[in-house]
């Protein structure tokens, strides 16, 4: 198991062997570890097999594509973790058994509003056997042109997408469902919008008065502005056949969903929904949690945990959040509406009046912040300063977050403070049950 906690005399010793770290919590103010109870890995030839062969809502694969010009398979970078490898060469397979080959077949990394892929992240990404093979490319939301516009949604967001995507006539996705902190879910609809548009159509998709939505959550779907606006979008553009993973905590799959677009999302979302959501006892003072990886990448990514987390903590309450972050901060943007801040109120402020993509997730900071929950960061590669400057308490170590908790929880009146272990919590539906 990658996290655990056992009991040594009055301590709880709590082990992340993903991150090589362990913490101790006085076993009387321990709550425990939180955790969804996933199902067994698949199958993988068989249920491979069967998704292919038995698609949602649609002809399999090597029917539909028949008689199609140039194909673009949309795939996640690798910030995303999905095992895209392992389904590509069947992708191929019913490709080429619709009489498609190589030569006609572009993979476009769905690189969204992050960082282009690097040589080595294709390759594993694509796999060892394919990799030089084909043509893969990047795609690159900041450039002044390559996009073709397709329309307006009803929500007013113009859509730019890709124009080697556009030009093709056949387009596939491979993703990965799981909680979202504003589009509900991952996965499906996400390969074109985000993944595959530009800058100023993922802005305005992405602004501010529908990021804070009431519908704008983890787990929320319908009458969720964010994903309805994705949605359109990617029926404008056109997505005919998609390929929804579900994985546990080790990156390893659980299901493998085949079909249209919205009906395999669906699918992969209520079998994600058997599993996910998690029934939290007793509401707890402090929360520990960390991303895991791919999310461990950089702070920007790292944080997400935190806003599936905020509803379980009272005003006065600490998350304590740590990761490796081996690429920093990751998102310069970041950074920007803190500069000179005097607090959320005006971070958040600042952001309704200019906006830029990467500084999403320092709405939903300071949204948090807002409540009057503390955020203590752990992370041995992003400078204290930085932490600070994001209105959050640097720690050296677990054990100082801890002890920087316990005087937080004190000083709101609470003499003693219960502790709860949350690794991963961005991959859970939880609820206070009492």
């Amino acid at each position: 198991m990658v996290y655990t906690a056992e009991r040594r005399g009055s301590e709880i010793v709590c082990r992340d062997r993903m991150e090589g770290v362990e913490f101790s919590v006085p076993a009387a103010n321990f709550l425990g570890i939180m955790a969804i109870q996933e199902p067994p890995v698949i199958q993988w030839e068989e249920a491979l097999e069967k998704a292919f062969r038995e698609p949602v809502g649609c002809a399999p694969l090597r029917e539909l594509a028949r008689g199609a010009g140039k194909v673009a398979v949309i795939v996640s970078d690798s910030t995303r973790g999905v095992p895209t490898s392992r389904v590509l060469p069947t992708v191929l397979g019913e490709l080429a058994a619709a009489g498609i080959g190589h030569d006609r077949i572009v993979v476009v990394i769905a690189t969204g509003a992050h960082r282009g892929a690097t040589k080595d992240e294709i390759r594993e990404i694509v796999g060892e056997e394919l990799f030089g093979s084909m043509t893969v490319i990047n795609h690159d939301a900041f450039q002044d042109e390559g996009y073709v516009f397709v329309g307006t949604t009803s929500y007013g967001t113009p859509i730019e997408v890709n124009s080697t995507v556009h030009g093709c006539d056949f387009r596939i996705s491979i993703g990965k469902v799981e909680p979202h902190e504003f589009a509900g879910f991952s996965g499906g609809r996400k390969s074109i919008l985000p993944g595959v548009s530009s800058e100023k159509t993922i802005k305005i998709n992405h602004r501010p008065e529908m990021m804070l939505a009431q519908g704008s959550r983890f787990g929320v779907l319908d009458g969720n502005p964010i994903s309805e606006d994705m949605v359109e979008a990617a029926q404008m553009v056109g997505l005919h056949f998609t390929v929804n993973l579900v994985l546990n905590a080790a990156g390893e799959p659980v299901g493998i969903f085949t079909g249209d677009m919205i009906g395999c999302h669906r699918k992969a979302v209520d079998f994600m929904r058997t599993f996910c959501e998690v029934e939290v006892p007793n509401r707890p003072d402090i929360i520990v949690t960390t991303p895991g990886r791919p999310l461990n990448i950089n702070l920007y990514q790292a944080v997400k945990p935190l806003f599936v987390l905020e509803d379980l903590l009272s005003p006065g309450g600490v998350m304590i959040l740590y990761g490796a972050c081996p690429d920093g901060v990751g998102a310069p943007d970041l950074l920007l509406p803190y500069e000179g801040a005097s607090g959320p109120d005006q971070v958040m402020e600042r952001l309704k009046e200019n906006y830029e993509i990467q500084m999403d997730q320092a709405l939903y900071l300071c949204r948090i912040l807002k409540k009057g929950i503390h955020i203590i960061v752990h992370s041995p590669n992003v400078e204290p300063e930085l932490i600070q400057k994001m209105l959050m308490i640097p720690a050296d170590s677990l054990s100082h977050a801890l002890d920087t908790a316990y005087s937080l929880t004190k000083a709101n009146g609470k003499g003693y403070s219960q502790v709860m272990y949350f690794p991963q919590a961005q991959r859970a539906l939880p609820r206070v049950v009492k």
